[in-house]
Parts: structure tokens; sequence; C-alpha cells
């Protein structure tokens, strides 16, 4: 489903403060593959994210989504079949809208119709169906500006707007990381859910090494804008995360050598 090829993307070229964010890197990933993405600040985790999704545009490589290759592709049309969650609850949705508002505004755009349009009364019952499959009683709240909600349970109507359609591809960009721990756990059972039930290819970048190791399908592990361990199957399911500590701290010691 995904072909990265030998992407590269340099910030502050040719000054002091030159970074390799991404360095040749390359990754395949099939289709309903789940993959977990790890490493330390800087490793470029969120740069290869910025590239698939079209935030920013890579200097060198080709991204393939599919069939077509998106390298190019304006961010605004790539929005239509790659979905992205933040960390950040309050991203990627409207305050002072409903529920409902910002589920349609959602829905629309995935069917490629105006915003401005009235949906049908069949697709306000899919969109109310969808959102009381996550069973957390949302749909009982579809008149309550989505600002009034918990954290918990506004990444939970972000991950029913993302998937309202199913998109080729899903960005999981730390989409826990500002929830609390049991609200975390219970969005990442509803993210293992929905991604399972749609079979959605499916990237996620998480510190959490134990999430890393029990969620999906596949891990891998960036540095210096490169991937530096890509495992999966019964090898993955081996390592322990002191395993994968142990190897984070060798490949940063290779690296100070």
């Amino acid at each position: 489903m995904l072909n990265i090829e030998s992407v590269s993307m340099v910030f502050n070229k040719n000054t002091p403060d030159e970074h390799k964010a991404l360095d040749n890197l390359c990754l395949s990933v099939a289709e309903g593959e789940f993959l977990t993405v790890i490493g330390g600040n800087g490793a470029g985790k969120s740069s290869l994210f910025n590239v698939i999704s079209g935030k920013m545009v890579c200097d060198s490589g080709n991204i393939l989504l599919g069939n077509e290759n998106i390298t190019f592709m304006p961010e605004h049309k790539r929005a239509a079949f790659i979905g992205r969650i933040f960390q950040d609850p309050m991203k990627g949705t409207a305050p002072n809208l409903t529920v409902e508002e910002n589920l349609i505004i959602a829905y629309m755009r995935n069917i490629k119709r105006s915003i401005m349009s009235v949906p049908s009364k069949n697709e306000k019952n899919y969109i109310r169906e969808h959102l009381a499959a996550l069973n957390l009683g949302l749909e009982k709240r579809m008149n309550t500006k989505i600002g009034l909600l918990s954290g918990g349970q506004r990444q939970a109507v972000t991950l029913a707007m993302a998937t309202l359609i199913k998109p080729k591809l899903l960005l999981l960009d730390e989409h826990t990381a500002a929830l609390d721990p049991l609200s975390a756990d219970s969005v990442l059972e509803l993210t293992k859910k929905i991604v399972s039930d749609n079979n959605i290819t499916t990237l996620m970048i998480t510190h959490n090494i134990s999430s890393a190791l029990a969620l999906g399908t596949r891990t891998i592990m960036m540095d210096s804008g490169s991937i530096v361990l890509d495992i999966g199957g019964s090898e993955r399911n081996e390592l322990s995360v002191h395993d994968v500590l142990r190897e984070l701290s060798s490949i940063k010691n290779r690296t100070v050598e």
C-alpha cells in the first residue's frame, strides 16, 4: 500500500544548523499492516509523517500510495485518503461545533461533497451508527459542543471522523500521549478495534515501547532520519521493553563513536 523510496529531507541546508531529518529512508508497508514507530526525540518520526501527509515536501525520493505517486501532491488532496490524528485532542476538530457537526464535516469532505451540503437521513444514520460502534455512548451527545468533551472522548470522536470513510492510510501521531493513563488505554483499545475491523493500513508513532510491541503487526525504530530496526512476527513477539531499550542505547553509542 505504501512505498517510500530513498526519501531525504534536510533542514537549514548549507547553514551551521543543517540537520538531516530523513536520510535516504526506504520503507514498504503492505495493505492492512499496522506499523508502530519508535525512536528518540529528533529521530525523524514526525518528519516521516509530515512527508507522507504532504505537510512537508521531501528533497529527494518518491512516496507511492497504492499505485499513485503522491510525492508532490498537495496536503489537502491527500487528506481525502490519508487520515491523521495528532497528540493534542484539540487538533482536528472545531471545538465550538457539535459532535454531529464535526462528524458531518468530516464525512462530506471524505466523499468530496461541499461541507455546506446537507446529508441525507440515511447518511446521518450511518454517521450516528459509526459513532455508536465505539460503545462510549457518544451517539447520545450528538448536540454537545465537542470542546466540552474530555480529552479521551474527543480523541475517540477524532478516530471516528478519520475512519467514517475508510482511509487508504491512517497516521496516528502519538495520539494518546496527552491523555491520562485510563483514557489512553481506552483510546488504544478503540484504535486496535477500528483498525482490525476495517483492515486499515496504519502507522502509529509512540514513545510507549510496551504499546509499540503489544499493538500492530510490525515495529520499526528510527534514529537520525533512518530506520535502524525493522521487526515483526515471532521475533517481535519475543522482544521485551528491556531488549528495545538496550538496542536503542547501543545505536546511540555507535553514533557517538
